[in-house]
């Protein structure tokens, strides 16, 4: 048999040839490897910081130019003003009286605000024995209780009625707010001088709140010498000193303001010349009271880009009074919203309005309390206990009615400042501080000017008639 042999030098040639064939596939294989090691270990982390840091700077530009929005919503009544009646509906012969069955129907309004705000119309009795009614008040501290236990967490205090009983009602009224709720900012009245020159601040949601309560006058002659300091009465150069305190340490100002004529749904001359003041020096919000009824409420703004909500009155919360105005009353509601961009904060008051209620009481039966006028019925209407007194006049319909009509009101802003500089004497009278000259208000249009007056005349002068 033949064999075929193949020259040495071919196999060599092959073999050769083959292992280079096989160390470039080797090599080939060996640079792809390194090549994607390259990459995973050395290029891919490149890539993907790059690409961190290209999403890093978009997203920090975003938010450098998206504020940052934090927001407060909150609510105030008017006038928590006990008569004869209600004193008696938490009374027993326990000796613990009690009023919490008072709020039970405004409840979930008043606890789903951040801050809810109260009028606390007059001071504190000492004792159950102390207490005393119209025309000088002295309320049972277990309405203090009430409140609180309510949901309300700003107290209001300047009011005419803070000195009705002088320096000793006063000062048991504030060891009553200190001993029991010291957390509680109580505005308007004060126990030491010290604590008058302090803008009381509330912290909410990163919202920093000023408040600062002023009356126009006490109904007698004050805590007396030296103790001028307890009661806030309005005064041109000291509430403009307590703005500016309230600018350096608060993001937004709100300003209770007890003024106005009673049972007047017109805002006066001087309710609005104080009311342009007051937005000229950069407070945000003004919520007024003492008329024991409703006024409109609206905004205020000037070329000087200052712009300010004001509530000119919400008239009363509690009552036993006697008309239906005096029991048509207002919740007023609103957000404030602080945005922050690069250290920057602006605040904007939203969605401000006043909500109707109305203070429903029923002697017969012992129910008493506000309810919201949504929630009103005419069959609580027709067993109200005024009726007694204006008759079939108090219906649900009027109470709208009357709630459209002082809504509806125009209000037109005051450019005097002739009124800034009075004070008020024991009759209500306005005296220019400089001159003693009483000073007459010739500028304010009544409502009964503007519009069909529609009260029947009824007088009343019995204890739950007045304020």
């Amino acid at each position: 048999m033949k064999k075929n042999n193949m020259p040495l030098n071919l196999r060599e040639r092959i073999n050769s040839r083959i292992s280079l064939l096989c160390s470039v596939i080797v090599l080939v294989l060996l640079v792809l490897v390194m090549h994607q090691m390259d990459y995973t270990l050395i290029h891919k982390p490149q890539k993907e910081a790059a690409e961190a840091a290209a999403l890093k700077e978009q997203q920090d530009k975003i938010k450098a130019e998206t504020p940052v929005i934090s927001t407060a919503s909150v609510i105030a009544v008017g006038d928590n003003l006990y008569h004869s009646k209600l004193y008696e509906s938490g009374e027993n012969d326990s000796g613990i009286w009690n009023y919490d069955h008072i709020y039970t129907h405004v409840l979930d309004q008043i606890q789903a605000a951040d801050v809810a705000m109260i009028d606390q119309e007059t001071v504190f009795a000492p004792s159950h024995d102390a207490v005393s009614t119209y025309p000088s008040f002295a309320t049972p501290q277990e309405v203090g209780d009430a409140i609180i236990k309510a949901g309300f967490d700003v107290v209001e205090s300047a009011t005419n009625h803070a000195d009705d009983y002088g320096y000793d009602y006063l000062k048991s009224t504030l060891d009553f707010w200190s001993t029991n709720y010291p957390d509680i900012p109580v505005l308007g009245i004060h126990a030491t001088q010290e604590d008058a020159d302090t803008v009381k601040v509330k912290e909410v949601n990163g919202i920093k709140i000023a408040f600062l309560d002023y009356t126009y006058g006490t109904n007698n002659s004050g805590a007396g010498e030296g103790y001028e300091y307890m009661i806030d009465i309005f005064d041109k150069d000291k509430i403009t000193t307590m703005i500016q305190k309230a600018k350096e340490i608060s993001d937004c100002i709100i300003f209770v303001a007890h003024w106005g004529t009673e049972d007047e749904t017109m805002p006066n001359e001087y309710e609005k010349q104080w009311a342009a003041f007051l937005m000229q020096q950069g407070v945000d919000v003004i919520i007024g009271g003492h008329p024991h009824v409703l006024q409109p409420y609206g905004q205020l703004s000037d070329d000087q880009g200052h712009n300010t909500t004001i509530f000119y009155s919400l008239g009363n919360f509690v009552s036993t009074q006697q008309e239906l105005p005096e029991l048509l009353e207002g919740m007023a509601s609103f957000t404030i919203q602080k945005s922050t961009l690069n250290g920057k904060s602006t605040i904007q008051i939203l969605s401000p309005e006043v909500k109707p209620m109305v203070m429903h009481y029923n002697h017969d039966n012992g129910e008493y309390g506000p309810y919201m006028l949504d929630d009103y019925t005419e069959e609580l209407a027709s067993s109200h206990s005024v009726r007694n007194v204006i008759g079939d006049e108090f219906t649900l319909d009027n109470l709208k009615a009357k709630f459209k009509e002082i809504m509806s009101m125009n209000v037109k802003p005051s450019t005097n400042t002739n009124l800034l500089n009075v004070k008020f004497d024991w009759e209500g009278n306005m005296i220019d501080k400089t001159t003693g000259n009483v000073v007459e208000d010739t500028e304010s249009i009544h409502s009964w000017e503007y519009q069909a007056d529609t009260s029947d005349g009824t007088e009343d002068s019995s204890d739950d008639s007045g304020y």
